[in-house]
């Protein structure tokens, strides 16, 4: 049931992509890379970045978002982050995947929990 929304959530997201690009094009607009923006009403660029945030997404950022509010200089926080009954399963290789995986999240989610923090 879930894979369905999701599904029919990123046929609406790529048709509202195409008809961006299509714009663009119209307008005689230079050829598109992904990295460029696209130019819109007025000549306006705009980012366009999507990413569907998961369940398991929403979980890591609480365990940061609550791990940062009891301390915000933590000793070891990726050693708190692993789940370690997923870790221990793993290959050699796919534990320094995992491990990388894990800084680069956390990285992120550090970011945008000091960013809601100086908002609000």
């Amino acid at each position: 049931m879930q894979k369905q929304g999701l599904d029919a959530l990123k046929r609406m997201a790529q048709m509202a992509k195409n008809r961006l690009r299509n714009k663009v094009k119209e307008n005689n607009n230079k050829q598109l890379k992904k990295t460029d923006g696209y130019k819109v009403l007025f000549g306006e660029v705009v980012d366009i970045k999507s990413k569907i945030i998961s369940k398991e997404d929403t979980m890591f950022y609480g365990k940061v978002k609550q791990m940062l509010d009891e301390d915000a200089d933590v000793a070891n926080p990726i050693a708190r982050l692993i789940d370690y009954k997923v870790f221990n399963k793993l290959m050699p290789d796919a534990k320094e995947r995992y491990i990388f995986n894990l800084i680069a999240k956390y990285k992120t989610y550090k970011v945008k929990y000091e960013q809601e923090k100086n908002i609000g």
